[in-house]
């Protein structure tokens, strides 16, 4: 598997090239800015890109969707719930003092618990909202990974004060979606450094001395 990291814009957000090195297909996941810097990742790998994957429609992970579409000219895939705050683009940079383009188009919803496929790779959907309507994580079991998007990072949880959060809802995402994965998974998220499922159990407070663990 080819896994690349970029990490764009003024939020840090991380947008992942993932790809079946065999077929020579690949997936860009949450391209969220800085659409040049992921062209030019996505060259080096040599991956042919088929798809575009979001896991939730904040602008931080959005914003160079329509970039990325006009670029390799390959379908969005995206959770229905989703799509009215992919509508709201225009209002979210002005909260967050940005400015946008177009906002992009989504070809294909994607249901909890349908497979991704990229080449010989199968990335499951997990349905994990809770800090946006329609967020989605996506495990790759064969790899031994999870993409949590905004859902779990390394030592903290999504942030619940944006339209749409829910703090109970997404600690039950996390507890049952997330924390029943193996403890040696490898999470990906959408900002910060990667963890595992494992270490997240142990040393995430947000994860300590509300019932979460019990």
């Amino acid at each position: 598997m080819i896994l690349e990291k970029i990490t764009v814009g003024p939020f840090q957000e991380n947008c992942y090239i993932l790809g079946d090195e065999a077929s020579g297909e690949g997936a860009i996941f949450d391209p969220g800015d800085e659409a040049a810097r992921i062209a030019l990742t996505v060259e080096k790998t040599n991956l042919e890109i088929s798809k575009i994957v979001i896991t939730h429609a904040h602008i931080d992970h959005v914003g160079a969707v329509a970039a990325m579409v006009d670029e390799y000219g390959c379908p969005v895939l995206m959770h229905e719930e989703a799509e009215p705050m992919l509508q709201q683009l225009p209002a979210q940079a002005v909260m967050m003092g940005l400015r946008f383009g177009k906002a992009p188009q989504v070809d294909e919803h994607i249901a909890d618990g349908e497979k991704v496929s990229v080449g010989n790779l199968s990335f499951e959907a997990l349905y994990t909202p809770g800090h946006a309507p329609g967020h989605l994580s996506f495990y790759c079991k064969q790899e031994g990974l999870v993409l949590s998007g905004d859902a779990l990072f390394a030592g903290s949880v999504g942030r619940i004060d944006l339209p749409g959060g829910d703090g109970q809802l997404l600690m039950r995402s996390i507890q049952e979606r997330l924390l029943t994965l193996p403890d040696e998974t490898r999470v990906y998220p959408g900002h910060g450094p990667s963890t595992t499922i494992g270490d997240e159990k142990i040393g995430n407070p947000f994860l300590q001395g509300g019932g979460l663990l019990r």
